[in-house]
């Protein structure tokens, strides 16, 4: 399958380049950021697994996550996708690739990665499912899709305090809904859960998400989680 040509329209949501001290500097990002990259270690671990895997990480802004990806897995080949150049330029790690692109048309060939992330982007995009089918097509057989974004519940609360500031976000997605776009695209739903019950963390979160889940409580926590496999 030839590479789709790419896209035309204008894209929303692209974070400037003052987001990359914002992650390293302010206490909510940076904990949003680590939050993140652990459920997606702990997804790659429980449904991929493998010694050397190929990771694609779409919207990987200044390639922080990528960067603890690696640290984690350090024989995989982790590469990243991004549409800010300011944000690719942050980027110090000499142990990652970033391209410039753009999530909607991918310019990687068909079957070339066993995991694809797509962490709190796929609320940024006017066009989700093509980024769905772009990440099915660059999926080997096998491999799995791992997606993050915001409760709904909680971004109109954090919209109220103002903090999503000039991050504008096109969709919400309910779980049932991150569910439903997978199977659109193809996939398999593996896992659909809540995680994160405090912005800048608490101690023993975990332990207490795992408790609100058991007792069905956890429409209170403020992330979500997807697995698809294709």
């Amino acid at each position: 399958m030839p590479l789709p040509e790419k896209s035309e329209k204008p894209k929303t949501g692209v974070m400037p380049a003052a987001y990359h001290k914002q992650r390293l500097e302010r206490l909510a990002p940076r904990y949003r950021l680590k939050r993140r990259g652990d459920e997606v270690i702990g997804a790659i671990k429980k449904y991929r697994g493998g010694d050397a895997l190929r990771i694609l990480d779409i919207g990987a802004a200044d390639g922080l996550m990528l960067s603890r990806i690696k640290k984690e897995f350090p024989g995989f080949e982790c590469s990243g996708l991004e549409y800010s150049p300011e944000l690719i330029a942050a980027c110090q790690d000499k142990e990652i690739k970033l391209a410039q692109g753009d999530a909607h048309c991918l310019p990687f060939a068909d079957n070339s990665f066993d995991v694809v992330i797509a962490t709190a982007i796929i609320e940024h995009l006017d066009r989700p499912l093509e980024m769905l089918d772009q990440a099915y097509r660059v999926l080997k057989k096998g491999g799995i899709i791992i997606l993050t974004t915001p409760n709904p519940f909680f971004e109109k609360i954090a919209d109220y305090l103002n903090q999503f500031e000039k991050d504008i976000h096109q969709e919400t997605f309910t779980l049932g809904k991150l569910k439903n776009y997978l199977a659109k695209s193809r996939f398999q739903v593996l896992a659909a859960k809540r995680f994160m019950i405090s912005p800048i963390g608490l101690p023993q979160e975990k332990i207490i998400e795992k408790i609100l889940i058991f007792f069905k409580l956890d429409f209170i926590l403020l992330n979500q989680l997807a697995v698809g496999k294709k």
